[in-house]
């Protein structure tokens, strides 16, 4: 799992941009986007390293895999964007701001859910159940890592005593 560390430390860094004032917004989304780039060869490494596909079932599922990340990484984008904004508001935040902050992120659980329930039939379709349920292991696992570095390296929103 030499990988994960890899995906963990691209997230670790994604998170440190994304909440540092220091960096104008520009920069951080430029840094963003080859952090993402990075993590999106990780990713796909771990699950080829985890994922045992005979010939025939890598010819069906890597075209049907790139399609999915493709999807999900639209999501990434978003979660992105909203680290960005958040940390640029942080200093000034308030009640209206931390409203859209925490309606965005719900979307984003929300269409994160919908879309892994459009997937998995697809999946399923291109590989056996053990497989296809494997793979959703190994995603959620990677997600699982991305999310906890996510919440360990994002402030709190500030609130007033």
């Amino acid at each position: 799992m030499k990988r994960t560390t890899c995906v963990l430390v691209c997230v670790m860094a994604l998170c440190v941009v994304g909440s540092s004032g220091a960096v104008r917004a520009q920069d951080q989304w430029t840094v963003i986007q080859q952090l993402q780039t990075q993590l999106k060869a990780d990713r796909q490494a771990v699950v080829a390293a985890n994922l045992p596909l005979t010939d025939g079932e890598s010819k069906i599922f890597w075209p049907v895999y790139k399609e999915y990340r493709g999807e999900v990484e639209q999501l990434g984008d978003r979660v992105a964007k909203l680290v960005v904004a958040y940390a640029a508001n942080f200093d000034t935040m308030n009640d209206a701001k931390a409203e859209a902050f925490f309606k965005e992120q719900m979307e984003i659980d929300r269409a994160r859910v919908a879309l892994r329930e459009k997937w998995v039939p697809r999946v399923r379709k291109v590989l056996p159940t053990l497989k296809a349920a494997r793979f959703f292991q190994i995603e959620n696992k990677i997600d699982a890592i991305v999310n906890l570095t996510l919440a360990s390296e994002i402030p709190l929103v500030p609130v007033k005593k």
